[in-house]
């Protein structure tokens, strides 16, 4: 089986409904954590990346590592101009975007955000604690305010973790269609519906967690180990990884896989072209593996408020994620 590094980095770009470009693979940071021994590893990470390949870094207020991407960026050497980049604004400022932005565009230090998104639709209060559905100010307000921020500092804005229920809400009271919406999306999660409707809205989708991740009970992860995708990876002579993510672009999708391991990031760059065999096999996965939500298990989203089970104080009906009957929506 020949290595991906024999196979041409990905140069695709997607357009957006502002005229704007995205590349299709990007670097997450999602895990580097400020102040600890990851935050060395992150900043190498995105340098070796933007030297190798790679125009697109994705990252959050709410990560706290914000300074340590801007520091990445400045010390690799590449343009400016030749990276886009995303960061994201967390339901606790809702009642102050604009001072937000001034807190990334200070921390960062890289003059100016190119992908300014709502990180969840969720309100906090200013002390970080979850509110009902719709919260105060609800997300479609905070939206207003993100409007006004559009120019020179901030190029485009979006949404992260929106659902067709919350961006018909948001487009309802909106002047911009968002750019973009992040979301967890793989093939246990497919979001089969959403994805068209969002390219229907003239709405770019993003990924996030494409590869899945390990389950708590069995320590492995069915994106990398089931036999389905084992055996799309020896047809196409790629990692089950390099399936996921050229699974997800062959959809439109953007891409924003999380490494520290340099071959890893080197691998998650070089998609291969998927036969509609198995593009069909793998958005149909849930057929005969199972879904997955990993929100449920991500430490720090799990609340529970007046007796309920909840993801930043909403239920999966609030989201738009499911029915009463616990049918998937998205």
């Amino acid at each position: 089986m020949p290595s991906e590094a024999n196979i041409p980095v990905c140069t695709k770009t997607f357009r957006l409904n502002n005229g704007r470009s995205i590349p299709a693979v990007g670097l997450g940071t999602w895990q580097g954590q400020f102040g600890t021994d990851e935050t060395e590893a992150l900043k190498k990470s995105i340098i070796y990346a933007l030297n190798n390949g790679y125009h697109l870094i994705d990252t959050a207020q709410y990560y706290g590592i914000e300074s340590v991407v801007g520091e990445a960026i400045r010390d690799s050497g590449v343009p400016r101009e030749n990276i886009t980049v995303i960061t994201k604004l967390w339901g606790s400022s809702f009642h102050d975007p604009a001072a937000a932005l001034e807190k990334s565009l200070s921390d960062m230090n890289i003059g100016y955000i190119d992908l300014f998104l709502m990180h969840w639709p969720n309100t906090m209060s200013p002390d970080d604690l979850p509110q009902k559905y719709p919260g105060n100010p609800p997300f479609w307000e905070a939206w207003k305010s993100m409007e006004k921020l559009v120019g020179d500092k901030c190029k485009s804005i979006g949404v992260s973790n929106f659902t067709q229920k919350t961006l018909d809400k948001l487009l309802e009271n909106a002047s911009i269609v968002p750019a973009v919406n992040e979301v967890e999306l793989h093939a246990l999660n497919p979001n089969n519906k959403l994805v068209p409707y969002c390219d229907d809205k003239g709405i770019r989708v993003i990924s996030w967690s494409t590869l899945g991740s390990e389950r708590l009970d069995t320590g492995t992860n069915p994106i990398l180990t089931d036999k389905l995708f084992v055996d799309i990876a020896t047809k196409h002579k790629c990692s089950t990884g390099v399936v996921s993510l050229s699974w997800a672009v062959q959809r439109g999708v953007v891409v924003i896989p999380k490494s520290s391991k340099l071959h890893r990031i080197d691998e998650n760059i070089r998609l291969v072209t998927l036969d509609d065999e198995s593009m069909e096999a793998i958005s149909h996965a849930t057929d005969t593996i199972e879904k997955i939500r990993l929100v449920h298990i991500i430490p720090g989203l799990q609340y529970h408020l007046d007796g309920k089970d909840t993801i930043l104080g909403w239920s999966v009906e609030d989201f738009g994620w499911e029915d009463k009957d616990g049918n998937w929506l998205a």
